[in-house]
């Protein structure tokens, strides 16, 4: 049987029955923890990485929720779990790693450039956010993105950082395969900020070729839609209540290469 990463709950469960005075053995039948593991909890041995650390709302990790379901990646190799981003724009990648390092407590990391990739790359290994973050789906997050207004505009930046583009100031576009993401991100856009975003629209069909400004040559794997946003006062106001972390972006200028 493979070792098994107990929740933050099972764990605060088990404590709260150890202080009451209740036996190893009866909290291990009751919650169906070993009673080896009860017994590094008790004497604070050891804890289980959820215990570690656990997720507060807060305006840093609603930016980092932001980026994670647009550029953002989970990154499991050997026994490192990472939290990782590898994008062209330093800007972005400082702004994430400032965001991580506050969520984390850990030191502020700066980005440093890959020449494998080709990007801007910056990670911090978290066993605790890695595991609470991959039992994680849209819904349940939605209490840390929309704890306050501040907490969706930071999630609503995160995201655009990752997916959006301004056009020349005409156009902002969000670009991402979930629709129900895009759905949801039209819903507070409209309910927090009262900005109308049209869509979705089919962007790019399965199996598409994408040929980038370098002349490489991308095949699509999934559908990708976007949603605009084009009435003027709404751009407006986009940018000066979200805005972007990305000086080209936020200006509406051509990206660089």
């Amino acid at each position: 049987m493979g070792y098994r990463s107990h929740s933050y709950e099972e764990y605060k469960n088990a404590i709260k029955l150890l202080n009451k005075g209740v036996g190893i053995t009866t909290v291990s039948r009751e919650l169906g923890i070993p009673k080896s593991t009860l017994h590094y909890w008790r004497h604070n041995l050891y804890k289980p990485p959820s215990a570690r650390w656990h997720p507060e709302p807060s305006e840093d990790l609603a930016y980092v929720l932001g980026v994670m379901l647009g550029d953002g990646n989970l990154h499991l190799h050997g026994y490192c779990y990472d939290v990782e981003l590898k994008v062209k724009d330093y800007e972005f990648a400082e702004e994430f790693s400032k965001a991580v390092a506050k969520i984390l407590d850990k030191k502020f990391r700066k980005p440093y450039w890959s020449r494998s990739h080709n990007r801007w790359r910056v990670y911090y290994s978290s066993k605790a956010f890695y595991i609470w973050y991959r039992r994680q789906d849209l819904d349940t997050l939605k209490p840390y993105i929309e704890h306050n207004r501040e907490t969706v505009k930071r999630f609503l930046r995160g995201i655009y950082d990752s997916d959006g583009n301004n056009y020349r100031y005409k156009h902002i576009f969000l670009y991402n395969s979930n629709l129900e993401l895009l759905h949801y991100v039209q819903y507070l856009l409209k309910k927090y900020f009262s900005i109308k975003a049209t869509g979705p629209y089919l962007n790019k069909k399965t199996g598409s070729i994408h040929v980038k400004r370098n002349s490489e040559r991308i095949k699509t794997n999934h559908d990708n839609y976007c949603i605009e946003i084009s009435r003027m006062k709404d751009i407006q106001v986009f940018l000066s209540e979200i805005g972007f972390s990305i000086r080209e972006k936020q200006l509406g200028l051509p990206r660089r290469k």
